[in-house]
């Protein structure tokens, strides 16, 4: 009897897994003919069943709940949120880091992109300066051959009265820094680092070096000759793991990269021996309905690192978690993406992590690396690290501790509506330092060039969703800022003796919105069941549709978090002919500053190099360029001689309704004094 009993149970609960995997199965043959099965719940074609289901499925979620205190924030019910207080405070730290750091103002060597190790593009010399900034002239140019595309966005490496130049057609161009004449070339045969490299002084024992990635490949050549350094790696060249594309550091004898794994690496200096990583990346995470255990939660350092030389602490910016307009799999707030991390290379750990936005889906990453300076608090110098981000935020934090200096607001953000879906409970929306660019549209920011293109837009966007942090809904697009800018990769430029920073950016609003996968049912991961769509919304002529200025340069005052200024960027010439107020334009390229109280800015879509007096934004002096500048301006002196160089080799269409890629940069471009 008891077997009878045992055989009947067990042909129930084949009977009951076969009917409900029947009723969660979904068999689809529109990809290359051929069958692939997915197993959802929402798939249930039984009500009754489903609503079962979705018990057992949150008794599994609250019993994980016990053993991962990482998806709380994702398991808890939604409904919860209303009973939730509306705004939250990080109180700003009360303990200060000593200042330390000495003051490294570049002069004649820009050693590493964005000047230095420290990332502030900020230069000590005032050979040009306000009384004679009316007399600069082109001294020299090069044109960039090979490649249609070239598009270099980081700086060039300047040391030993060269110029180090990665091409993007796979090349690394060297010339001389005062004639513009070619010393050497060499082609890597594959791509040169999009975002920069690092130079080495020669020693009594070794020739000066410079290190940096070729996507899959860590290189190390003599900067004399472009010879490949043979003991580095296996002659010269170190294989990765992962790409990189962002310019490495120099501590000691460790050659600091970072890589999309994503990871911070460390290597030998002189042999090129992998020592030690850090991966970016929190714990484990079960995965729901299926698919593989994999965690997206850490975020790619795309937009690179600064070092604090005296310390020997590594700052990271990071991206955003696995797809950044999906975070079905990938739960909670998502630490270590979109956030300022502190890595000690010493010790070999990591000290803080600070994060700003909490569980992105609309592609609001930290773009450039970190700055790290001094600010005056309480008569005292203190050391700070600086990220500037796309919501137009200026995130400053204490270097050693990782508190904010200002106070740091969360606001409650809305639900989602996409299964699976659950945003976080907070955002940021920061009033200190005050933000740069805007962040949250409505329908006070609709163009008002003239009331035919605010008609346009406002019935262009009469269905779409906007305000803060307003999460996707299948069916119907989103209206934001940011999702290219306010700042983006360039980043600013930092005053070390007045504490102000200097940072462009692009105030453009977007149409984006989440679709349903058409190849959904190929893969069993809800990774995959969603996909996204985004384009800049425009006028009836082209025009961006949001309220001018479409582009600024601000400076800001970090030692009390107010803005000082800000001036429009950039111009449609057209629409000041009909005497409409300048508009600025989307740009990236960014902004360098000097001593003289000058500030060097490129990157619009007006292609002039433009000349900005840093104490008011005045703009002092401009130059129309062949194309639009792609990075921000480096100035070097040689010989009492101050020269400012230009890389206009930006890619972006000057024609209505851009970005369609049709006009490609080539050119380096050298100014200086006219005698």
């Amino acid at each position: 009897m008891k077997k009878k009993i045992f055989y009947f149970f067990l042909f129930f609960c084949f009977i009951f897994i076969f009917f409900i995997v029947y009723e969660v199965t979904n068999i689809s043959s529109k990809v290359i003919n051929k069958p692939f099965i997915t197993l959802d719940i929402n798939n249930a074609r039984n009500p009754q069943i489903k609503k079962i289901l979705r018990l057992f499925d949150d008794a599994y979620a609250t019993t994980l709940l016990k053993f991962n205190k990482e998806s709380q924030e994702y398991y808890i019910n939604n409904d919860d949120r209303n009973d939730l207080p509306d705004e939250l405070v990080i109180s700003k730290t009360k303990k200060y880091s000593k200042n330390k750091y000495p003051k490294k103002n570049n002069g004649n060597n820009w050693h590493r992109n964005y000047a230095n190790s420290a990332s502030n593009r900020f230069s000590n010399l005032k050979k040009i300066n306000k009384n004679n900034v009316n007399k600069l002239d082109l001294a020299w140019k090069y044109k960039i051959k090979g490649d249609v595309f070239n598009d270099i966005q980081s700086n060039v490496i300047v040391a030993e009265k060269k110029i180090y130049i990665p091409s993007y057609n796979k090349k690394i161009i060297t010339l001389d820094a005062k004639t513009g004449s070619l010393i050497w070339k060499l082609d890597l045969n594959d791509y040169a680092p999009r975002r920069g490299m690092v130079y080495l002084e020669k020693t009594n024992k070794e020739p000066s070096k410079l290190f940096f990635p070729s996507y899959k490949r860590l290189i190390a050549i003599n900067a004399k000759n472009g010879q490949f350094i043979k003991k580095f790696g296996n002659n010269g060249i170190v294989k990765l793991k992962k790409p990189s594309i962002t310019a490495p550091a120099i501590f000691k004898n460790n050659l600091i990269i970072t890589t999309s794994e994503p990871s911070l690496e460390v290597y030998d200096l002189n042999n090129g021996k992998l020592l030690w990583k850090f991966v970016l990346m929190k714990k484990k995470l079960k995965q729901r309905n299926g698919g593989k255990r994999y965690d997206y939660s850490g975020g790619n350092p795309w937009g690179g690192f600064s070092l604090d030389e005296e310390r020997g602490i590594a700052y990271l910016t990071t991206g955003n978690a696995g797809r950044y307009f999906n975070g079905v799999n990938r739960p909670g707030k998502n630490e270590y993406a979109n956030s300022i991390i502190a890595i000690d290379i010493v010790n070999k750990k990591k000290l803080w992590s600070f994060q700003e936005v909490r569980h992105d889906i609309w592609n609001l990453d930290i773009p450039a690396p970190p700055i790290l300076g001094s600010i005056s608090k309480n008569k005292k110098k203190i050391d700070v690290v600086i990220a500037v981000t796309k919501l137009g935020n200026t995130i400053v934090l204490d270097r050693m501790s990782g508190e904010p200096i200002f106070d740091f607001h969360l606001k409650k953000a809305p639900k989602s509506k996409i299964p699976g879906e659950k945003t976080n409970f907070y955002q940021p929306s920061i009033k200190l330092p005050e933000p740069f660019a805007k962040n949250n549209f409505n329908i006070g920011e609709v163009t008002n060039i003239n009331e035919k293109s605010k008609k346009y837009v406002l019935n262009r966007i009469k269905n779409h969703n906007f305000g803060f942090f307003k999460p996707y809904e299948i069916g119907k697009k989103n209206v934001q800022f940011n999702f290219h800018g306010g700042a983006e990769w360039p980043g600013g430029s930092f005053d070390l003796n007045n504490g102000h920073l200097y940072v462009t950016s692009s105030n453009i609003a977007w149409e984006t919105e989440v679709i349903l996968n058409k190849y959904k049912d190929k893969i069993f991961h809800p990774y995959y069941k969603y996909n996204s769509k985004f384009k800049r919304l425009f006028d009836q002529d082209g025009y961006p549709g949001s309220k001018p200025p479409w582009g600024t340069l601000t400076a800001i005052n970090l030692n009390t978090g107010k803005i000082k200024w800000k001036v429009p960027f950039g111009e449609y010439r057209e629409l000041t002919k009909r005497n409409i107020a300048i508009t600025g334009t989307e740009n990236y390229s960014g902004v360098t500053g000097t001593e003289a109280g000058l500030l060097f800015a490129t990157g619009t879509l007006d292609k002039k190099f433009r000349i900005f007096d840093s104490e008011n934004g005045k703009e002092l002096w401009s130059y129309e360029l062949p194309f639009i500048g792609s990075s921000p301006p480096v100035t070097y002196s040689i010989d009492e001689e101050q020269f400012i160089l230009i890389n206009a080799t930006g890619s972006f269409s000057l024609k209505k309704g851009y970005p369609d890629l049709v006009e490609f940069g080539d050119t380096i471009m050298v100014f200086k004094i006219k005698k």
